[in-house]
């Protein structure tokens, strides 16, 4: 069952790393088309993709020739938080950005998850399980 209280959350929190490593790229509204994505799909694993109104965002595997500030890694929150769950990725945020660490959230039916940029992914990992002492 999903957990909306926010000192249960953190007391449990823990991180997966997934493994790969990711990049965020845009397909403009007036390109996209279900055809391309199918291809898209075969040639690169997909993450996640969201509609905006200027096109598509499309998180898909990194590749050798992806350029070193389009390179995530994929951090899994493992608790399974409410969609109805107030303050976490607030508190999850505030602790990255005290490590000095952005971050890119994508919030999901059953866990949140983080991108982090590849070399940081450590200290990424260190500062939000230290979130778990502050529950």
């Amino acid at each position: 069952m999903a957990e909306s209280d926010l000192s249960k959350l953190l007391e449990t929190l823990s991180v997966i790393r997934r493994a790969g490593v990711w990049r965020f790229e845009t397909i403009d509204k007036d390109e996209a088309s279900w055809t391309e994505l199918v291809t898209l799909r075969d040639v690169r694993n997909i993450a996640m993709l969201f509609q905006e109104s200027e096109g598509l965002t499309v998180i898909t595997s990194a590749e050798a020739a992806t350029p070193q500030n389009n390179r995530w890694i994929w951090l899994e929150l493992s608790v399974y938080s409410d969609l109805q769950a107030v303050g976490f990725l607030a508190k999850v945020a505030n602790a990255l950005a005290k490590a000095n660490v952005p971050c890119n959230a994508v919030a999901a039916y059953h866990h949140d998850h983080i991108f982090v940029p590849e070399g940081k992914a450590d200290a990424a990992i260190r500062a939000i399980e230290a979130l778990r002492t502050q529950a």
